[in-house]
Formats: structure tokens, C-alpha cells, sequence
């Protein structure tokens, strides 16, 4: 089979729950240099799916997808740095996804400064960024305004 072929079918197992078997076909066609299958199987390794869960393991596929071109993946690798607790790599991957055009960057960025109170303008311009950005799906979208609605009911 080739990549493609290879996707569709991890794609349909994943979908039916068949997370090892899913696993096998996105590590072979990621193998074969689907960028796109490597962020699968970043993603399988960040939750556990199919496989053990292993935040370096899906650092490397991460980085692999991205030297692809893969710009999804920019977001997911700092997500998977935050998770580890390295908050300025998880910055600076969020910032190379805004710079490439992922509005989600600029949301995983707001939420980064969430934690401060003294942060909150900052905050509050990380969610406008996000809510303009025309490469956003709808469900960031919506969290991006509920989070600047709940920020701007505490000012």
C-alpha cells in the first residue's frame, strides 16, 4: 500500500476504535514520509492510543512533520512541550505556528498567559488574534471567544 492508501485505512480503524491497528498503518506510511501520518502518530503517542503514551516520541514525530512542512504540527509540538512542562519551547512553537498562519498558535499563546492576572491584556489580544485568524476550525474558534468573554466579564 501506498501513504495514502495506508492513511485512509489507519484513519478507518481509528474511527472504529482499532487504535493498534490504526497505530501500524499511520507509523508505515509516516515511514514513507506522510507528514500527515506522522502527526497522527505524534498525536497516538501524546494520548496513548494504540500505543504507550510518550511525550518524546511524539516530540520526534512532531519535529519529523514539521521539517516536512507540516504546519499542524507546529501547534501539537508545543502542546506536547507545554504538557512536558517546558513552557519556553511550548512559546516558542506557538509563535512559529502564528507566524505560519495557525490562528491556534495565538490560542495555546493566550492560555500560556492565563495564568497571570497581570497578563490579562496580553491574553486578551493572543484570543483577537485567534478569532480573526481565517486558520482556525470552528471549535477553537468558539473557545477562543468564551475565554475572552469570561476575561472581559473579570476586568
Amino acid at each position: 500500500m501506498d501513504a495514502d492508501e495506508l492513511f485512509l485505512k489507519g484513519d478507518e480503524l481509528y474511527e472504529k476504535g482499532d487504535f493498534v491497528g490504526a497505530f501500524s498503518a499511520f507509523m508505515q506510511a509516516a515511514k514513507k514520509g506522510s507528514t500527515s501520518c506522522m502527526t497522527r502518530v505524534a498525536s497516538m503517542y501524546t494520548c496513548g492510543e494504540g500505543v504507550n503514551c510518550d511525550y518524546d516520541k511524539a516530540i520526534e514525530w512532531e519535529l519529523t512533520a514539521i521539517e516536512g512542512g507540516e504546519i499542524t504540527a507546529l501547534v501539537n509540538l508545543g502542546i506536547s512541550y507545554r504538557i512536558k512542562g517546558d513552557i519556553r519551547k511550548a512559546k516558542h512553537w506557538f509563535e512559529r505556528a502564528i507566524e505560519s498562519g495557525d490562528g491556534s498558535g495565538a490560542l495555546e499563546l493566550a492560555k500560556l498567559y492565563m495564568v497571570s492576572p497581570k497578563e490579562k491584556e496580553r491574553t486578551i489580544e493572543y484570543l483577537n488574534l485567534a478569532i480573526i485568524s481565517s486558520n482556525m476550525c470552528e471549535a477553537d474558534i468558539e473557545e477562543a471567544q468564551e475565554l475572552l468573554s469570561e476575561l472581559r466579564g473579570s476586568i
